[in-house]
């Protein structure tokens, strides 16, 4: 039934635009970082033909800053982009117009982590260490956590990896499951891995699909193009989780890892995806908790920053 709702959405897609036949629309996707198991839908549907399909020819390409990604799309110097969550979220307290309209990856990917064999849970942590990025969402999941007063925050900046090897700290919190988890137990270890929507942290959509809301109220054409995108994309990522071996093949093609690192975070990544659903209440809780936290200044609707229009009934 998946399959074949997503199929529908594409068909859907391609007739609201007129159908086969037209001319090939050119696309610029911008990600949020270089290219990576995340990414696999996007990739997936590229090399499959299935933006070809929709007429699109789709331009993938790595942000030069990190930070760019949502700043392109608001300024129309890229189509679509791959961002955060939670950075949409900040996109709209900057007043910079952009949406999101799907999931890339719909659940968190950012968890605590430890490789002390006496930790197995939040409890085990108190009275210990953990080491911290120190942007302050970091904090924010601390007191959600119920750790804020009950371990050492040591701020070890982006060297997480490192100061978890070398026993500087006890855990961190800052890593990803499906890359640095991966990478722990490729060197032996049994990490300790809790997601921080296991810590208090409400659940939220790590990766999402970005697009110019400016462009979607004015642009018939424009909004047309990013349904045919998204379900395209879809069914990519639909594709990508029945066909492991061959999303690892076009993943080696793109991305500079080595191929024991994707063997076994290409696996771990695709069953994390969902559908590419968006849940508003999801948003509305997330963003209630970044405001509460002190992350947001004001509060941001998140009918202000986020849209279902482009997903099918499979999300209803």
């Amino acid at each position: 039934m998946r399959r074949a709702g997503i199929a529908l959405l594409l068909a859907v897609s391609l007739s609201a635009c007129g159908g086969g036949g037209g001319a090939v629309e050119h696309v610029v996707l911008t990600l949020d970082w270089t290219p990576n198991p995340d990414h696999v839908g996007f990739y997936y549907a590229r090399d499959a033909g299935l933006f070809r399909q929709a007429e699109l020819d789709v331009a993938i390409r790595a942000p030069s800053d990190p930070a760019a990604p949502l700043k392109l799309v608001a300024a129309g110097g890229s189509d679509l982009a791959v961002s955060y969550e939670q950075e949409v979220f900040f996109a709209a307290a900057k007043k910079l117009p952009v949406v999101a309209v799907a999931a890339v990856v719909g659940q968190p990917l950012n968890s605590i982590m430890s490789i002390d064999p006496a930790i197995h849970g939040l409890a085990d942590l108190k009275g210990r260490s953990i080491g911290i990025t120190g942007v302050p969402a970091d904090y924010a999941a601390l007191v959600s956590a119920g750790l804020a007063h009950d371990v050492r925050v040591v701020n070890v900046g982006y060297t997480l990896l490192p100061a978890l090897l070398s026993h500087k700290v006890d855990a961190v919190l800052g890593m990803y499951r499906n890359v640095e988890g991966v990478e722990l137990e490729q060197r032996g270890f049994h990490p300790t891995v809790i997601p921080l929507d296991r810590a208090g942290v409400p659940t939220y959509d790590e990766l999402v699909l970005v697009a110019s809301a400016e462009r979607l109220r004015s642009s018939p054409e424009y909004a047309r193009m990013v349904g045919r995108f998204v379900a395209a994309f879809l069914e990519g990522t639909a594709d990508a989780q029945r066909h492991p071996e061959r999303s690892l093949r076009i993943l080696g093609k793109v991305t500079a890892s080595d191929h024991a690192f994707l063997a076994r975070s290409t696996p771990a990544t695709l069953a994390l995806l969902g559908r590419g659903c968006l849940s508003e209440a999801a948003w509305r809780r997330f963003g209630a908790w970044m405001h509460d936290r002190g992350l947001l200044k004001s509060p941001v609707s998140a009918a202000d920053v986020m849209t279902t229009r482009f997903l099918g009934a499979h999300c209803q």
